[in-house]
């Protein structure tokens, strides 16, 4: 082969290893950065003033002979399970160049805006709303928005919260304009994104036993193929058509801790405090396709009873 060509095609092929690894100015974008996470609280998240009045049988109307009226509108959907299966694919956090990892924490939060003398699972008063991660990084010596992404109380079904003690999250907002991971500069700028969200309390019950840190319940958003580039046709149908989505998982809502409150003339009497809790989020980006399988049992009825019964156990 002539040696001109030779070099030429050593020089092609060493141009085109090369440019797969310089890195898109839209990823790496991690210098000097920022996480900040709040939370938006809301009095009486749950307006029970639309709700419709609940009855529970007793034995004789659930009697094989006995005549059944209709249930009391609201109650038909309370009744039924929810249990489905969900296999989804989760970013495996290798430690490589294209995959990045960072986290939130909100604590020191408080589930209701007022006490309870009814049982630690009173939902009355429920003020926990939504919440906003935003992560901003220096970018040419100015601080730029990288990602926000907001989380709201799903409350399509109040009665799920009041009949059961489980809450729900929809996906509220999300805009990613920079990755942390490393994106080729040959690629497609697209990221996938995983969101690990964890509810975690602790708290005393009736009977003096502590519980600390015990988790609550546990969300996943998957998101797949996130445009970066804001400039390209598509980006701004796609993080629209994605609002409102329901994220994998549930939670207990928090449990009341045991406690007093005073009640005049210097004495007091028993209360359940307003729901001391936390939350953390654990972020993975990869702009490969690096992903394992895991199993994410969503919405099961049977485990949510199991737990439900063993933890107002301890409560009681």
């Amino acid at each position: 082969m002539n040696k001109n060509l030779q070099l030429l095609l050593f020089f092609g092929a060493f141009a085109f290893v090369f440019t797969g690894c310089i890195g898109s100015k839209l990823g790496s974008a991690k210098q000097n950065e920022d996480l900040s996470a709040k939370i938006k609280e809301k009095s009486d998240v749950i307006d029970y003033a639309l709700l419709h009045q609940q009855t529970v049988p007793d034995l004789a109307s659930r009697g094989g002979g006995a005549s059944r009226g209709l249930p009391v509108a609201g109650m038909a959907g309370s009744v039924i399970s929810l249990a489905t299966n969900a296999v989804k694919q989760m970013i495996d956090n290798d430690k490589k160049k294209y995959t990045a990892e960072y986290g939130y924490a909100l604590t020191d939060l408080y589930f209701y805006d007022q006490l309870s003398t009814t049982g630690p699972f009173d939902p009355i008063g429920m003020q926990f709303n939504s919440f906003k991660l935003v992560r901003t990084f220096e970018n040419n010596g100015k601080q730029d928005t990288a990602m926000v992404a907001e989380f709201e109380l799903d409350i399509e079904n109040p009665y799920s919260i009041i009949n059961n003690s489980v809450f729900r999250l929809r996906l509220k907002d999300l805009k990613i304009n920079y990755a942390k991971a490393k994106v080729a500069a040959n690629s497609d700028k697209l990221l996938n994104v995983d969101f690990e969200i964890t509810f975690n309390t602790s708290y005393v019950n009736a009977e003096g036993q502590l519980f600390k840190n015990v988790e609550l319940g546990k969300f996943y958003l998957f998101v797949r193929k996130a445009p970066l580039d804001i400039t390209k046709d598509g980006y701004a149908e796609y993080y629209q058509r994605i609002k409102g989505q329901k994220l994998v998982g549930q939670s207990f809502i928090v449990p009341r801790s045991f406690g007093n409150h005073i009640v005049g003339n210097y004495t007091s009497e028993p209360s359940y405090s307003q729901g001391a809790y936390n939350i953390s989020i654990k972020v993975k980006e990869s702009s490969k396709n690096s992903f394992v399988n895991q199993l994410v049992i969503d919405n099961s009825g049977k485990l949510v009873d199991a737990l439900g019964d063993q933890m107002k156990k301890t409560l009681k």
